[in-house]
């Protein structure tokens, strides 16, 4: 049994009597704690007396609920001597509370403590009460877990068994409640793979009803048990039933029910092949490029990448292509944004010279949609043009920009354009990095927000990594230790942390000589917070570097033992005490 280690900082006995407090946040913390309980009380009292205390806890609320099935899924078996069928009454009963995610965590436990137990007797016994109990409960919700539980036992009990639990799942898949029948929809694709245990009358008749149902939430799952039917030999019995399934659902008047279709468009092709995706659904896809719903253009436009490669290049050109070219200015942001993600993709597959005349024109009006998102999303797909058509012919239409996006108004924008940067250098070299661009990277390194600041701080480090250190010190580390003389601290900062970032790929000769009089001068700063850094940077130097940037570092250090600030003070001595 794994002994686990109090890390809470409270005695065992406090975390014990916690359980039964009123206050649901000690309740919470002691029941996230059950593993550090059993682990001390050992296997023996925990299946006396704590597993028996825990059934009292069934009616508490849902928040302490989602902590007990999670501690109780975590290594619980090992803690009661491996002896699963103990834990079996309390995921039942978890089973029939109100909270889904409790319910499925529960019965997906039970689905494991099933293959734990000694024989295939006890299996059966115990899997087909525990199913029927909670078919026959009061509380609708508690078949939730039956449909999940069925696809897991089903081939591991007898005919007649077999035959009850068909029967339930019919009978489920039928009952006058829609959340009921959703979740029979949602598992049915487990119960189809058992083929043909689970036999052909039983999957057409369920389909069929659940097709049927007027609830679109019922319909739109059936996809997944299509897809899981056609890796069985089901599929080669009754293939024009599937495919015919198939297209009703990609023909459904809920666009909801066309989204989860196209959103599958991949997985269907994957299960029925090439010929018979070209044959009969790739029409669809072309068709939801052009649906009057923009959520289903997006999703559509989102799976282009996937779905190409069951196309080739004749059909991307001709049928694809002018479609595509019809949505690049998409009222609907969101339809541009999934195609600036995907339509990149399509270049390696139709060549540099389609690429140039097809894909390059749709780049280009990307590049310049006046949605930032659009424009990021497209930047970090570059590579995918670059490698067809290279770097170097797409640079100067990327400056412009790059430009705009360094300078728009969220943040989260200006932090992500940073990261194209390397990108480009990598793949161009210095030539890229024109006054113009690096000027981009010294806004962003004084930017008001942290986090666009931090993140042009790490491209810093990385450009210096590809271009090395003689490249930057001539044309961005000059200007960035400039910072240490503006007046706003948190720009001054920036030395300090850039200094820290680039530590590794410093030699001691120029931290000797640009360094360390950086770190002498800010040691001496107004305020406290630059002079606490200069002690982090340079610890972490004279650690890092070693041999003769040590001593000059020390001094440095020894100068701030007397700061008026005892913090840094501080800092300052426990530098030099570790050295």
């Amino acid at each position: 049994m794994p002994k686990i280690e109090n890390t809470t900082g409270m005695p065992i006995n406090l975390i014990i009597d916690e359980l039964k407090s009123d206050d649901i946040r000690k309740r919470i913390h002691s029941v996230k704690n059950l593993d550090l309980i059993a682990s001390t009380i050992g296997p023996e009292r925990t299946k006396n007396e704590l597993i028996p205390f825990i059934q009292e806890l069934l009616d508490d609320d849902d928040e302490v609920l989602i902590e007990l099935v999670e501690s109780l899924s975590k290594n619980f078996i090992e803690l009661v001597g491996g002896q699963a069928q103990v834990l079996l009454p309390t995921f039942e009963a978890l089973c029939k509370v109100e909270d889904a995610s409790v319910r499925e965590k529960a019965a997906n436990q039970l689905k494991k403590c099933f293959t734990l137990l000694p024989d295939q007797k006890k299996i059966e016994e115990l899997s087909m009460g525990i199913i029927k109990r909670l078919n026959d409960s009061d509380y609708y919700l508690a078949k939730n877990a039956v449909v999940i539980l069925v696809p897991a036992i089903i081939n591991q009990v007898s005919q007649n068994n077999q035959n009850d639990l068909i029967n339930i799942i019919l009978k489920i898949s039928q009952d006058q409640i829609p959340q009921v029948r959703k979740f029979s929809s949602m598992y049915f694709q487990d119960l189809v793979k058992h083929f043909p245990i689970v036999n052909e009358t039983l999957i057409q008749n369920t389909l069929n009803s659940f097709i049927k149902d007027e609830q679109d939430f019922i319909r739109m799952y059936i996809v997944d048990a299509l897809i899981a039917s056609s890796k069985t030999a089901f599929f080669q019995k009754q293939q024009t039933f599937v495919l015919n399934m198939f297209k009703q659902l990609a023909e459904d008047q809920s666009w909801r029910v066309r989204y989860y279709f196209c959103d599958k468009l991949a997985d269907i092709g994957d299960s029925v092949g090439k010929d018979s995706y070209r044959k009969n659904f790739q029409n669809y896809h072309l068709k939801f490029l052009q649906d009057s719903e923009p959520e289903m253009k997006s999703i559509a436009a989102l799976k282009i990448e996937k779905v190409s490669s069951f196309m080739d290049s004749e059909e991307i050109m001709n049928k694809l292509i002018p479609l595509l070219k019809s949505i690049q200015q998409d009222q609907n942001p969101f339809v541009r944004n999934s195609l600036a993600s995907s339509v990149l993709s399509l270049s390696p597959i139709i060549g540099k010279k389609n690429s140039s005349e097809q894909i390059l024109p749709i780049f280009l009006t990307l590049l310049k949609d006046q949605d930032s998102e659009v424009r990021i999303t497209l930047f970090k797909k570059l590579s995918l043009i670059t490698s067809v058509l290279g770097v170097d012919s797409l640079s100067q239409s990327v400056i412009p920009a790059l430009t705009e996006l360094a300078q728009d108004k969220n943040w989260r924008i200006r932090a992500s354009t940073i990261e194209v940067l390397s990108f480009f250098a990598r793949a161009i070299g210095p030539e890229f990095l024109s006054d113009k661009v690096l000027k981009l990277l010294i806004d962003w390194l004084g930017d008001k927000v942290y986090a666009v600041r931090q993140t042009a701080i790490q491209q810093t480090a990385l450009l210096i990594q590809i271009l090395g250190i003689p490249w930057a010190d001539r044309n961005l580390l000059t200007k960035i230790w400039g910072f240490q003389s503006i007046q706003n601290y948190l720009q001054r900062l920036t030395v300090l942390f850039t200094i820290t970032q680039i530590a590794s790929s410093l030699n001691n000769d120029y931290i000797l000589k640009t360094i360390l009089p950086l770190l002498q001068q800010m040691s001496k700063d107004s305020v406290a917070n630059i002079r606490s850094n200069v002690c982090k940077t340079s610890i972490l130097l004279a650690k890092e570097k070693g041999g003769n940037v040590v001593e000059p570092l020390k001094k440095v250090l020894q100068s701030l033992c007397d700061d008026q600030d005892a913090e840094v003070k501080y800092q300052a001595k426990s530098a030099l005490e570790s050295l």
